[in-house]
């Protein structure tokens, strides 16, 4: 029996198709995935479903019966959920006050102990573990979407509709994670799940909807494709997995770490007598489960978090007392692991985002005035050269919100990626993207290494880290545990080292 069914649903936004008379239909009990590139219109047809946007055409049918909603709170009230790719939490409010917020039957003061109690129980039965209490800052990405999940199963959600879901977690907590939808699956919910993460659908999906250009392409049942087929009608080409690798300088010293310690007042230091060398002409991977100081060391380094103690030496200069502009005129470039809230400023234009690290510079500006031609070749060479898909335009005039998250992420990768770039610090660069995006940004972070520069990896998925490493550091607790040598870093050393046993330990 189907649950769910759209019918030829349509949504132009300026002028442009983002779906085009797609239809999908869900059953009871069953894992149904979304694929598609970004800009496929995945998001946009959930988000017309959960009723964030409303369809300009097309009809939706909950449980056999015409519905339409025109708020989030039409769809929870008829038991649809979503949990976003970038949550909606409020970040000073605890874990248990996001989740009972807006709820008519609880409050803030009203029933906190049971409400206290029902979210333990649901924690414990599908294995999210969080402090009630913890503010949703003081939390990892990974442990937010483990609130954004418990808040809709809060609500008895019959359908829970996850927009790329395992972009913070590791293996074995994606493995986890299938656990809790498998058991979903079990008790009769529906789950719709949008990944661009072929294992994934392999491993946990029923069936499969593609979507390409905005338009449906076909449905499959799970155990009757593959993923070669999978990608075919995708993207409608076949990907290239080989990357060139060429012999480069790596024994020249570009960055070093001595006893870098990060303290936050009286706590436990978020980084830990850091001590980190990094190549000229290598890429080096940081792994480890989200929360063990990754970003703490990203942003170290950058000059956005200032260090409690310790050196670091970029080609020889001490750097330590340098703020962020003076780093990347050194060279220095970081790609944020969360480009909303550090890489791009939503509301204005591609052309815009594209000079905010040099707006205030010639070319761009002169006497104080815009060079708005310059300005604008910029953002036309730029968005040919990334293939940057802008709203019907060859021109940076479209708002960098309106974007998919592909064509978001090329714009901080071609901002921060300059020619005068040595060191490009890449965190979670390829989170949320779909199998397209995910190759041309790993496509462009081995040319940089095959140019002499250097480049951090930090990545949760351990695939991409040993595809492109010519080192792996692991880091637990704030510390470096280990670090592997490319022909060492096997995938059970990296997880052992990632759960805090030393490399001593591993031999």
């Amino acid at each position: 029996m189907n649950i769910l069914e759209m019918k030829q649903i349509s949504k132009k936004f300026s002028g442009v198709y983002a779906n085009e008379a797609v239809d999908l239909s869900v059953k009871k009990g069953e894992i149904h995935a979304l694929l598609g590139e970004n800009g496929a219109g995945k998001t946009t047809l959930m988000n017309i479903l959960f009723g964030i946007y409303s369809a300009d055409e097309g009809e939706i049918f909950w449980k056999g019966k015409k519905v339409k909603f025109y708020s989030p709170k039409d769809a929870i009230a008829e038991g649809i959920g979503m949990v976003h790719q970038h949550f909606s939490l409020v970040n000073k409010m605890t874990v248990l006050d996001n989740v009972i917020l807006g709820l008519r039957k609880q409050g803030f003061f009203l029933d906190r102990k049971g409400a206290k109690k029902k979210l333990g129980e649901l924690a414990e039965k599908y294995g999210l573990s969080v402090d009630p209490e913890a503010t949703i800052s003081e939390l990892s990405v990974g442990q937010q979407q483990r609130v954004e999940i418990l808040k809709a199963l809060y609500r008895n959600v019959e359908l829970l509709i996850l927009d790329e879901p395992t972009g913070v977690l590791t293996p074995q907590e994606t493995e986890q994670f299938f656990d809790v939808l498998r058991k979903l699956k079990m008790e009769g919910y529906a789950v719709i799940i949008i990944t661009h993460r072929m294992s994934e659908i392999m491993s946990i999906s029923d069936r499969v909807t593609i979507l390409r250009d905005g338009k449906k392409i076909i449905d499959l049942v799970t155990k009757e494709t593959n993923p070669t087929e999978l990608s075919n009608y995708m993207i409608g080409r076949q990907l290239d997995y080989d990357f060139e690798v060429k012999e480069t300088e790596q024994k020249k010293s570009a960055l070093f770490l001595q006893n870098v310690t990060v303290r936050k007042a009286h706590k436990k230091p978020v980084l830990d007598e850091i001590n980190l060398e990094v190549y000229k002409g290598e890429i080096l991977g940081i792994a480890g489960v989200d929360g063990n100081g990754q970003r703490e060391l990203a942003e170290v380094i950058a000059g956005i978090q200032k260090t409690t103690k310790g050196k670091i030496t970029f080609y020889g200069e001490e750097i330590a007392a340098k703020n962020i502009k003076e780093r990347f005129a050194r060279g220095i470039s970081y790609i944020s692991d969360d480009r909303h809230q550090d890489g791009l400023i939503l509301d204005m234009n591609v052309e815009e985002n594209l000079i905010l690290r040099q707006y205030e510079r010639r070319p761009y500006l002169k006497s104080g005035i815009f060079q708005k031609n310059i300005i604008r070749e910029n953002a036309v060479k730029t968005i040919e050269k990334y293939r940057i898909k802008t709203s019907g335009t060859s021109t940076g005039d479209t708002q960098v919100k309106l974007m998919s998250g592909g064509n978001q992420q090329k714009i901080v990768l071609a901002r921060e990626i300059t020619e005068h770039s040595k060191l490009i610090i890449a965190s979670q660069p390829t989170r949320g993207l779909d199998i397209g995006a995910t190759q041309f940004v790993r496509q462009v972070l081995m040319e940089q290494r095959n140019e002499g520069k250097s480049v951090i990896l930090i990545s949760a998925d351990l695939e991409e880290i040993m595809q492109l490493s010519d080192r792996v550091a692991v880091m637990f607790g704030g510390k470096i545990v280990g670090i592997l040598k490319k022909e060492e870093a096997e995938l059970e050393k990296i997880g052992l080292l990632m759960g805090g046993i030393t490399k001593e330990e591993t031999n």
